[in-house]
């Protein structure tokens, strides 16, 4: 993030997070030097469409900034082919798309943040903070080379570690005996899920998919008491509960 004072103005909302960034700056870059709660999962290529945001325009006194038209670079053709496919709602951008060209609002939508906030309904309402241990990545991953004499899980592992900044990565056993069909069914462009049993603890990839997943990911939240066990299967992405 440049700190000088002629750089356009990013103001992030509702976190209200503000940064000063060069033009030309995508507004999802500018979100992850933040700390902004502002999701991907294809890492910017455009195609998963988490990282949808809304500009604001016109004058903003609290915030100290105007914003004026022409704030965020032009409509481009990676949005208007997601426009085609599936639709954006009217205002919407992408943020791995849209730049910074002059001072700008930004609202983050609930659906479009990492750790959103579901509110579960029982005797009384509770707020509960979406952060799963299991995520999706999507990456691309470094095909074959005989001058660099390494296997298809190391290069994955690899690929996770330098696209999205993980740490130390295992994988499942089970992963080996698909990774090499996985990955170049989908052209060396695939979606991992992978696991945190702690904080500190490496991650462990639990699946491979070819391509962009989109058919969801799940989990199980299983309490075990003293006379009853109860089962809830779990949307790990809107936190619905779905069968309980």
């Amino acid at each position: 993030m440049s700190q000088e004072s002629n750089d356009p103005l990013v103001v992030f909302m509702p976190s209200g997070k503000r940064g000063r960034f060069p033009v030309g700056t995508p507004v999802l870059s500018a979100a992850r030097s933040l700390g902004v709660d502002l999701d991907s999962v294809c890492g910017g290529r455009g195609i998963c469409s988490k990282c949808q945001i809304t500009p604001s325009y016109g004058s903003f006194p609290k915030l100290g900034v105007t914003v004026s038209d022409g704030a965020l670079s032009d409509w481009n053709s990676v949005e208007q082919r997601y426009q085609d496919k599936r639709g954006l709602k009217p205002g919407r951008r992408l943020g791995c798309q849209a730049t910074v060209q002059g001072d700008i609002v930004i609202d983050v939508p609930p659906e479009s943040q990492v750790h959103k906030q579901v509110v579960r309904k029982a005797a009384s309402d509770r707020a509960i903070v979406m952060d799963p241990a299991t995520r999706l990545f999507m990456v691309d991953v470094q095909q074959p080379d005989m001058h660099e004499p390494t296997g298809d899980l190391q290069r994955l592992i690899s690929a996770l570690q330098t696209q999205w900044d993980l740490g130390a990565i295992t994988a499942h056993p089970r992963i080996l005996s698909k990774l090499q069909t996985v990955l170049r069914k989908g052209a060396w462009q695939v979606s991992v899920a992978v696991h945190w049993s702690d904080a500190k603890g490496a991650g462990q990839i639990l699946d491979i998919w070819a391509g962009l997943h989109e058919a969801g990911l799940y989990g199980v939240a299983i309490d075990l008491g003293s006379t009853t066990v109860a089962a809830h299967l779990t949307d790990l992405v809107t936190g619905q509960v779905l069968v309980q």
